[in-house]
């Protein structure tokens, strides 16, 4: 019986082996960078950005020379003729064409049309400052999601490590309850303790599976894509690295969304002026050609002229005044946006470096924590292996260094996190470095 059952040990460690290899190992940074290529939401935001370069750019094309070309073909029955003192004189062909060039070139509106060149402008830099934004976004959300997965994979090591320790105890529970030192329930204890680590092994190892599938949607990749994460982290946190005067400094030049409201109020200004521009009237400096066919000798053939073409629309019932007072209403919120804004950029980023702070202040607790129930935990387990310790002993001592190993891997995640979150306040895409 022993030869199958370590040929299908042998089969089961190839399949896993195989497994493993068929994974994408990624670092933190690795994740980051594959979100910035395979995010949707990125890939719209920078399509949003080709939009409002583009209209731009149409706006701006209007300030040139138009050029129009237009040709006009008329069939009638039969030509006109007209008798005049016995002579037949044709005034157009059956088949007559009129061709014509315009050229128009704006004068006074060349006003108008350049303070709407400059608001889009303006809104064309405010939408790549939400770009910015969308990869800020992506990336901290990415290394939020990594650093969630490296978290809830350290919960359950700990969790498949109290599983050890609980059945270690319960074998010599057993040998004790063989040399009647230890009663049955004495091992019933630890047989249900075992159960209930076996069952917080499968939750923790069932969440760690789900932070995995989660970053892999956050990423971009297909769902279920199989990924083996890299923990490149130093093992030691470092401590901040900015007062927080000098974070808030930082952010308030950094962020993206204060460039883009900054953007925007430049934006509705100039779209203010353009509105006001529409009451003067609008002169256009023009040119003309035209070729006509089938109605010589009464109309040249060839003709041009220059010129200028003038019109103003005096009445239009308050549209234009109601236009005017939107966008200077647009103005307003625009700064008032942005006054409130600068605050809780402030106050976004005095809170993450508060919590960063206090998190990287207590991983010296964690760790002595850590060493005081380690040491607890080993002298209880050599009184409990002599008998001299009772069931409840052991098993407070093993609750107290499993909490103390959760917490120490949890603190340095946690810091880890806060430290990302803090980044994004600040506006910098996270690195471990």
């Amino acid at each position: 019986m022993k030869l199958p059952i370590c040929i299908s040990i042998l089969a089961f460690a190839a399949s896993a082996h195989a497994d493993d290899a068929s994974k994408r190992r990624v670092s933190m940074s690795d994740a980051i960078e594959l979100a910035q290529s395979k995010n949707p939401d990125l890939a719209a935001a920078k399509d949003a950005v080709n939009s409002a370069e583009a209209h731009r750019a149409g706006l701006s094309a209007k300030r040139l020379p138009q050029l129009s070309v237009e040709t006009n073909v008329n069939i009638f029955y039969e030509p006109y003729k007209l008798d005049f003192g016995g002579t037949l004189f044709t005034l157009y062909e059956q088949v007559t064409t009129v061709s014509g060039a315009r050229i128009s070139q704006p004068l006074t509106g060349l006003a108008y049309l350049s303070e709407l060149v400059g608001a889009a402008n303006h809104e064309a830099k405010a939408v790549r400052a939400d770009y910015d934004r969308a990869r800020l976004d992506s990336a901290y959300n990415t290394a939020d999601a990594f650093l969630r997965v490296l978290e809830a994979r350290a919960a359950a090591d700990v969790a498949r490590r109290s599983v050890a320790d609980i059945a270690s105890e319960l074998d010599q529970a057993l040998k004790l309850r063989q040399a009647d030192t230890l009663t049955n329930i004495d091992v019933l204890r630890l047989q249900s303790r075992r159960a209930a680590a076996d069952q917080a092994a499968v939750r923790a190892d069932t969440t760690s599976q789900v932070a995995i599938a989660q970053l892999a949607v956050t990423i971009g990749l297909r769902e279920g894509e199989p990924l083996d994460l890299i923990d490149d982290l130093p093992a030691t946190p470092p401590p901040l690295a900015m007062t927080l005067e000098q974070a808030q400094s930082r952010a308030l030049t950094a962020r993206p969304e204060l460039r883009a409201a900054g953007e925007r109020i430049a934006a509705a200004r100039d779209l203010v002026i353009s509105r006001r521009d529409e009451y003067l009237p609008d002169l256009h400096a023009v040119a003309v050609y035209s070729h006509n066919t089938g109605v010589q000798p009464f109309q040249p053939a060839n003709a041009g002229f220059l010129g200028l073409q003038l019109s103003w629309n005096v009445w239009d019932w308050g549209a234009r005044h109601a236009a005017v007072q939107e966008a200077e209403s647009t103005q307003t919120r625009a700064h008032l946006t942005a006054n409130a804004l600068a605050d809780h950029v402030r106050f976004d980023v005095r809170r993450r470096w508060l919590e960063a702070k206090a998190t990287f202040d207590n991983l010296a607790s964690a760790q002595t924590q850590l060493q005081s129930a380690e040491e607890a935990f080993r002298l209880q387990r050599v009184k409990f292996d002599a008998a001299a310790a009772t069931t409840t002993d052991v098993l407070d001592a093993e609750t107290d260094v499993a909490r103390a190993r959760l917490q120490s891997a949890l603190a340095r995640y946690d810091y880890y996190l806060d430290l990302v979150a803090l980044a994004r306040a600040v506006g910098d895409i996270p690195s471990v470095k």
